[in-house]
């Protein structure tokens, strides 16, 4: 199933009614699905000077890449290279948010 049909899906669940927590539950499952869904650079550009995941038209592995912007439009760049992706022949088709870093959630001693 694609995020689409499960966000979908837990759209119309929403009109049922649920307690308040399961109606939250919900919503942050929407939320966390399209956080990972690719956004087509067609579709929308993401934010000035952001890290992002990116995915490519020619070739198969996705990238961290950095986004900026200029008076010319918007450029991507690998990580922190100076260099463009263009100039390696690569073309950014698709974009995503980075997740959050990993925290290691501490216990409680009992």
């Amino acid at each position: 199933m694609n995020n689409q049909r499960a966000i979908d899906r837990l759209t119309k669940h929403l009109e049922w009614g649920w307690s308040k927590k399961t109606v939250d539950a919900i919503e942050m499952g929407i939320h966390a699905l399209k956080e990972t869904q690719w956004i087509p650079c067609s579709e929308r550009l993401p934010e000035d000077e952001s890290y992002i995941l990116v995915s490519f038209e020619n070739s198969t592995m996705p990238d961290i890449a950095r986004y900026e912007e200029n008076d010319e439009g918007g450029t991507f760049y690998p990580g922190d290279e100076e260099e463009t992706y263009a100039s390696y022949g690569l073309i950014v088709n698709a974009w995503m948010p980075l997740p959050e870093p990993y925290k290691e959630e501490k216990q409680n001693d009992k």
